[in-house]
């Protein structure tokens, strides 16, 4: 056998290997890339009811209003990661604080959906405390205009 037909056979061979080896090669560049971070098609929804938040009974006594921002990472089941939720704004009473995180965890939602797939998503969750029998203030966000 002469040299030269030795290389038409080996180099379909090698050209082969080095097409397989460019899928494990992308694989792992995607690994190293990360999580695709394009924005979702569509946002966590909250599915609850009824809002699980209790308020505090001597701030409610008192006439108290106040909101806490919470930031909640809703994973791709719908439902918030506790150990993920913090409290973005704080209220001015931490009793309001407390009942907020304590309620998060009844939270639930339709999950974030990108490419048609659910995926986790942060969310920032703002919860105003209100006395139903108070006016509203002109300059709230709720005032029927």
């Amino acid at each position: 056998m002469r040299r030269h037909d030795l290389t038409v056979r080996v180099l379909p061979l090698v050209f082969t290997i080095a097409i397989a080896g460019c899928d494990v090669v992308q694989g792992a560049v995607d690994k190293l890339r990360g999580p695709d971070t394009s924005p979702p098609d569509s946002l966590p929804e909250l599915l609850n009811d009824s809002l699980p938040f209790q308020y505090p009974i001597s701030l409610y006594m008192q006439l108290i209003d106040d909101s806490v921002t919470l930031r909640l990472h809703v994973d791709e089941y719908g439902r918030p990661v506790p150990e993920s939720t913090k409290v973005e704004v704080h209220a001015t009473h931490a009793l309001f604080d407390t009942s907020a995180m304590n309620g998060s965890r009844e939270l639930t939602f339709r999950p974030a959906i990108r490419k048609g797939k659910p995926i986790p998503y942060t969310v920032l969750f703002p919860i105003q405390f209100k006395i139903p029998t108070k006016p509203i203030a002109p300059n709230d966000s709720t005032a029927r205009k």
